[in-house]
């Protein structure tokens, strides 16, 4: 398998708190800059030559953005 790695980032906007309530915003995203790690590879004969074996890597997500809201009481 190839390195492996990725970059997230995240950011909380912390509301005013009062005796009684607090909430925040979380924005964050997931491998910023994109990097399509391996999930899997699987082995595949070549089109061009049946004989020969070739791995192929396959990714799922570049970067995923994710926003939340926390509300305490």
């Amino acid at each position: 398998m190839p390195n492996y790695h990725r970059l997230d980032l995240g950011l909380t906007w912390q509301r005013k708190k009062t005796e009684k309530f607090e909430s925040s915003w979380v924005f964050s995203v997931y491998n910023v800059y994109g990097r399509e790690n391996a999930y899997f590879i699987d082995f595949q004969q070549s089109e061009e030559n049946p004989n020969i074996t070739q791995a192929v890597q396959f990714a799922i997500f570049k970067a995923i953005p994710s926003v939340s809201y926390k509300f305490k009481f």
